[in-house]
């Protein structure tokens, strides 16, 4: 792991040279899918600043009244020093999830086709982001003693961010379809899919997981969910397709 890459006296965390590299790549890639799909530029902007910042906001509070409370309620500065670490990408999905609901009510305009929109840069961001956990140490995996293990450990963080690159590349292919979906049903696959693998790379971390249900973590737990509102989703869609038939 890196977690600090030294510049005479300044340590420069690792994670968040990361993340500011992966911010500048997407919103170059955002300028590219406003030109491709003829959006206004303003709106999508201003839609990614909102995601940008409800997503910050809300990974950091999972992170300190779920993860670390008791830390928090000692130390209650310390929730400011966001440069130390502490996210929780759940928590931040369902933070912009939320906001982005109010946004698309106040504007009237459509949440689906907006989600389908930013649903590649998601998924892109996560996995470019997992590459900042990976060098920082965070997210670690059980014991390992298979050939690509890194510390003697799985690379839960590298399962994640390869996952989610190739579940990258599926959703340009399905957008890449002539037949156009219902609105939100890129949005809604990608959940599927994500969720998915992330149910199945939590047998293999071993750092603090949280609460535990029926032997499941909470985040497996929270995925469950995930995959039964997109399967309901899926299912109510092709029984609407079947009856305009």
């Amino acid at each position: 792991m890196i977690p600090y890459i030294s510049i005479g006296s300044l340590q420069i965390p690792t994670f968040f040279l990361v993340i500011s590299l992966s911010l500048s790549a997407l919103l170059v890639f955002l300028s590219y899918r406003v030109e491709q799909f003829s959006k206004n530029r303003a709106q999508a902007f201003d839609i990614a600043l909102m995601l940008m910042l409800s997503g910050f906001v809300g990974g950091r509070l999972m992170h300190v009244f779920y993860e670390e409370l008791n830390y928090y309620l000692i130390n209650p500065w310390q929730i400011l020093a966001f440069w130390n670490g502490g996210f929780v990408f759940l928590g931040g999905l369902i933070s912009c999830l939320i906001t982005g609901t109010i946004y698309a009510r106040i504007k009237k305009i459509s949440f689906g086709e907006w989600a389908d929109f930013f649903t590649p840069l998601f998924s892109l961001a996560h996995a470019l982001g997992r590459i900042g956990c990976f060098l920082s140490g965070c997210c670690f995996g059980s014991i390992c003693f298979l050939p690509w293990a890194y510390s003697g450990r799985h690379p839960t963080a590298l399962y994640l961010a390869v996952g989610e690159f190739v579940i990258f590349l599926v959703l340009l292919l399905f957008e890449g379809k002539k037949a156009m979906p219902t609105k939100g049903s890129l949005f809604v696959k990608w959940l599927l899919l994500h969720s998915l693998l992330r149910f199945n790379v939590e047998y293999f971390r071993d750092d603090f997981r949280g609460l535990f249900i029926f032997g499941l973590s909470i985040s497996q737990i929270i995925s469950l969910i995930i995959v039964v509102f997109c399967v309901s989703f899926f299912v109510k869609d092709a029984k609407r397709s079947k009856a305009k038939i």
